[in-house]
């Protein structure tokens, strides 16, 4: 059970280990002395590893990943003939950019980080309160990444936000510190202590596994480089340029393209070479990752033994203009469900319920309308690997992966230099393992980049950042003119932060 042993047994123990160190209860028995804990590098594992369980629920459909998606051109959630998926607008809003801060997506997604961040500073105090040792140094380090991923998601979605570094700090009344700060403090803490991580891949050592070690901390940090521009409004190409090395250094961990796509997503993908910080799901042990409950279709329940489990819910889906960026040689658009669907014999064809008419259920790229949709409406994403009978897949969730390095060294090589030749020899890895041949070098550009990202990390939580640095966030999209201006660039601040810190600022562009 890989994730069992990992990061659940370790969730339990840093629990009963807090406890026993301060309250001593009995020391023969109970007790972890601060010594002792301090001297126990599994000690010190377990509870930096159950800090990690925090990010289970940051693929929620109203958490983090999933709503940045949810504003793109990737993912759309109508609402169905009889309601369904209506929700006072909550789905739509989100598709038409017209969110406000009582959106409740947008709340949770603040939420979720901010959780992740306090138990992480509280970590981080008990550590600092342990005789220093080098365990504890480096589960400090190790921490300080961690904290800095949610601080990233946080800046590039909302801009400002309150900085907490401390459990001590009261998240009631300290303000909004601004983007560049914010982004400058993210920058610092992945370069103080991303040197003192491992360099060992998990294939080297299984130990690094759904866990930051330099190279995931690197890749955090080439992030940041590559949307320097976009969240400090500076406009020269140091991001970049700072970016195009990382890329370098990453290429030399030993990560390599897994040959087949779709093994990325599977249920047994924890030996992925391509996976390089992952979040561990397990159907029993570790909930959470439920994609295809919010894409298929109710009446394919019997098909996937999901009877027990009152879904899936017909939600989530692609429409034709994203679905049609794929090539019909391209092996990701298998990813995709389309066409007639069938029951568990593979001979019944499924049809829709009878509230809308009992008509084959028959994905179909187009969708009608964004209020009154049939259910057999948009393509349905299935890459992540199901498990039959279980809400929750077994899927390990990969964040950060191989070549996303590749994509994100041609861009920099083409906004540096305009290296169309340069771009594409890195470009050319990840098409072939597509399918598919390289660009043609006289007709290739940033929008065939563009496009090429959108097919290579379908619903994987880049999309946004990508419209947003290429230009195209703001562009028409079925049922959505050119936005008006950029204010829904970042989402507003919610109003139930406000509430708890009436010394946060409000974005441009929003009404409090």
């Amino acid at each position: 059970m890989k994730k069992k042993h990992l990061l659940i047994a370790a969730a339990l123990l840093v629990g009963v280990g807090f406890y026993s160190c301060k309250k001593q209860l009995n020391p023969t028995k109970d007790a972890v002395t601060e010594s002792q804990a301090a001297g126990s590098p599994a000690y010190l594992k377990s509870i930096v590893l159950g800090t990690y369980t925090q990010l289970q629920g940051i693929t929620g459909n109203t958490n983090m990943l999933l709503t940045s998606e949810e504003t793109t051109d990737a993912l759309i959630v109508p609402q169905r003939v009889g309601g369904d998926w209506s929700d006072g607008g909550e789905w739509s809003t989100l598709w038409l950019h017209t969110y406000q801060p009582g959106h409740a997506n947008v709340s949770s997604s603040w939420d979720n980080c901010y959780n992740a961040i306090g138990q992480i500073n509280i970590t981080i105090g008990l550590l600092q309160g342990l005789p220093e040792s080098p365990t504890s140094t480096y589960s400090i380090a190790e921490l300080r990444a961690l904290r800095a991923y949610y601080y990233y998601l946080l800046v590039k979605n909302f801009g400002q936000v309150p900085l907490l570094k401390s459990s001590t700090d009261d998240a009631s009344t300290i303000p909004s510190s601004k983007a560049v700060d914010v982004y400058n403090f993210v920058v610092a803490e992945l370069k103080a202590t991303a040197p003192a991580l491992s360099d060992k891949t998990p294939a080297q050592d299984p130990s690094q596994y759904g866990r930051l070690n330099r190279w995931g901390a690197y890749f955090l940090l080439a992030k940041a480089y590559l949307n320097q521009n976009v969240i400090t409004g500076s406009t020269d190409n140091a991001g970049f340029t700072l970016c195009s090395s990382l890329c370098d250094s990453i290429m030399t961990a030993g990560y390599s393209l897994t040959p087949n796509f779709l093994d990325n997503f599977s249920s047994n993908n924890t030996g992925s070479p391509e996976n390089i910080f992952v979040i561990p799901y397990d159907h029993i042990y570790a909930q959470g990752l439920q994609i295809q409950m919010m894409t298929f279709h109710y009446n394919q329940a019997a098909k996937y033994n999901w009877g027990s489990t009152g879904g899936p819910w017909n939600g989530f889906c692609a429409n034709a203009d994203y679905y049609g960026k794929f090539n019909n040689a391209d092996t990701r658009k298998k990813g995709w469900q389309v066409g007639q669907q069938y029951d568990a014999d593979g001979v019944t064809p499924l049809k829709t319920r009878g509230s809308d008419g009992s008509l084959p259920l028959d994905f179909e790229p187009t969708i009608s309308t964004l209020t009154n949709a049939h259910e057999f409406e948009g393509v349905r994403q299935q890459k992540w690997q199901i498990t039959p009978g279980y809400q929750s897949m077994d899927a390990d969730y990969a964040l950060f992966r191989y070549s996303d390095v590749l994509l994100m060294k041609a861009e920099c090589v083409l906004r540096i230099s305009n290296d169309v030749t340069g771009a594409l020899g890195y470009i050319a890895p990840v098409r072939q393992r597509a399918g598919l041949a390289n660009f043609n070098a006289g007709t290739f550009n940033a929008d065939s980049l563009l496009a090429e990202r959108g097919r290579e990390f379908v619903w994987e939580g880049w999309r946004r950042e990508d419209l947003i640095r290429f230009g195209h966030f703001a562009d028409k999209k079925q049922f959505k003119p050119v936005d008006a201006d950029k204010h829904s660039q970042l989402f507003p601040v919610p109003t139930e932060a406000i509430q708890k810190n009436p010394h946060l600022s409000q974005n441009p562009g929003y009404i409090q």
